[in-house]
């Protein structure tokens, strides 16, 4: 702690360049990001909503992952709202060394709180996935897969979150950095790196493994670009896990911590929104179908049309299912003896 033109500062600029207390400079690249960031939270409950309702209302289908999104998405919203008031509070965006010591340890503490308020929800968000991914196919290397990301998520998010809570004696010398010179703190900075790591680790296994387990499906390739197209926006889930952890790498010889972990505290908010959203689009698309047929009516007559014209009448056409796992035809489903891996396909977008 020093003093700068008698305000109280953590540090002083590196450069020894002068700062504005009253105006300091902004990054406006983290500003519009965090605004981005809160907008998307507050997106999270239009997916999820009509998800939980055809969940137990339509499909009558209500599966553990339900159970963890609700909390995941209160979690989310609650991280969204600290994000807002760090950014009317005007510390995001702001270098320590431009801010005043109540300010640097107001920013430290909400930085913290946010963490610790979402990193679980992003954990519960990736788990309910992992359970809908148990379910698109029984081969047993498949689950294996899924499990083991499951146990290194549940891993990775106990380690991280009790890391950061402890990482100082007395506790509260975590954010307060008046208290943080005599306490003993360990260097908590790698277990945000490493959290990031198996955030994104999990996501490209999760994508990896449903599309090695979609693309040989007995489907044509137009029946396939549903499912295809859904698995693809989960990249956007694995690109905010991505970006995080390149923030962080990149910001290991940025002396000013608060900075970089505020960037990568707005790229796990929207990493979890993401998780969210994108587990909740296919009760979402069934929720749209179920109220309002006319949207889907002219594009499921088109492709009825493609199909019948590329299987022909054959019984093999009889299988092919829409979201939902209605038959094309209207028929029922093809029995068990069919060569077709039913609950692949009746999963493949619920």
């Amino acid at each position: 702690m020093t003093t700068v033109d008698g305000v109280d500062v953590w540090m002083v600029s590196p450069d020894g360049s002068h700062v504005n207390f009253t105006n300091p400079q902004k990054d406006t690249a983290t500003i519009i990001a965090s605004y981005c960031a809160f907008g998307i939270t507050l997106t999270v409950p239009i997916f999820l909503g009509p998800c939980l309702y055809t969940a137990y209302f339509i499909r009558q289908q209500w599966h553990i992952e339900h159970y963890m999104k609700i909390p995941a998405c209160i979690l989310t919203l609650a991280s969204g709202v600290l994000t807002f008031i760090c950014l009317h509070k005007g510390v995001l965006g702001v270098h320590v060394w431009e801010m005043s010591l109540d300010d640097a340890i107001w920013k430290k503490k909400f930085i913290l709180v946010t963490i610790l308020v979402v990193t679980p929800g992003t954990a519960l968000a990736r788990l309910g996935l992992c359970t809908f991914y148990c379910r698109l196919a029984p081969m047993l290397w498949y689950l294996y897969f899924i499990y083991a990301t499951a146990i290194l998520i549940v891993l990775t998010f106990l380690g991280a979150w009790f890391g950061l809570l402890f990482a100082c004696k007395p506790v509260e010398a975590a954010w307060n950095l008046r208290l943080s010179t005599g306490a003993e703190c360990i260097d908590s900075y790698p277990l945000h790196i490493l959290h990031a790591g198996v955030g994104s680790g999990a996501d490209l296994i999760l994508i990896f493994v449903t599309f090695y387990n979609t693309i040989p499906l007995q489907l044509s390739w137009k029946t396939k670009v549903v499912p295809v197209a859904f698995f693809s926006t989960g990249l956007l889930t694995l690109g905010a896990a991505v970006a995080r952890l390149a923030i962080l790498i990149t910001g290991l010889k940025n002396p000013d911590t608060t900075f970089v972990l505020a960037q990568g505290t707005v790229c796990l908010i929207l990493e979890t929104s993401f998780v969210i959203i994108f587990g909740s689009l296919p009760n979402f698309r069934k929720f749209i179908e179920h109220f309002m047929p006319r949207v889907f009516e002219n594009s499921q007559s088109l492709m009825d049309r493609r199909i019948s014209c590329d299987q022909g009448p054959g019984p093999e056409a009889l299988v092919l299912s829409t979201i939902g796992g209605t038959p094309m035809n209207g028929e029922k489903p093809a029995s068990e003896n069919s060569n077709y891996h039913s609950s692949s396909e009746a999963l493949i977008v619920p």
